[in-house]
């Protein structure tokens, strides 16, 4: 027998009002569509897997992407055009394009080498708006648990 969420619409809510701010912020604050920030997200994602620490705050992260040993990394373990395809489940010739746009707008590079990187400039656009995401997050996770939905969706299997 599934357990139930007794909040079921509430917590749908409060989800799909996360999903439209998200959506509505990276037009605004970044100036990319919603696929695009999906994924400059799995490059982020990716980067964060492979080459940080738990716990590491924001600038040690982004110091660590200027490093040359990020660059090492990266030889070993590129992130390719054909695994965003996959991850996203998106053509990849749709990817291909958004790469492109990406990379013209200098928020990220691209090598057969070293696969896809971020660069420097993502971090001056993605820091206000990861700032406003986590506290956007935060409310979210703050409604559910008024609303006793947190814990039973914790607790799902």
């Amino acid at each position: 027998m599934k357990k139930k969420i007794e909040a079921y619409s509430e917590t749908l809510f409060h989800l799909i009002k996360f999903r439209c701010r998200q959506y509505r912020d990276s037009k605004k604050m970044i100036g990319i569509d919603y696929d695009s920030f999906m994924i400059i997200s799995c490059i982020g994602a990716y980067y964060l897997r492979n080459n940080t620490t738990e716990g590491l705050n924001w600038d040690s992260v982004w110091e660590l992407t200027r490093s040359k040993k990020d660059e090492q990394i990266y030889n070993s373990k590129k992130l390719t055009i054909f695994a965003v395809s996959n991850i996203m489940d998106l053509p990849k010739e749709t990817v291909r394009r958004k790469i492109e746009a990406l990379k013209k707008k200098k928020f990220i590079t691209h090598s057969t080498k070293q696969g896809l990187l971020p660069t420097d400039k993502i971090e001056s656009v993605m820091k206000p708006f990861a700032e406003k995401e986590i506290i956007t997050l935060g409310k979210f996770l703050q409604q559910l648990k008024k609303h006793k939905s947190l814990d039973q969706l914790l607790n799902l299997k």
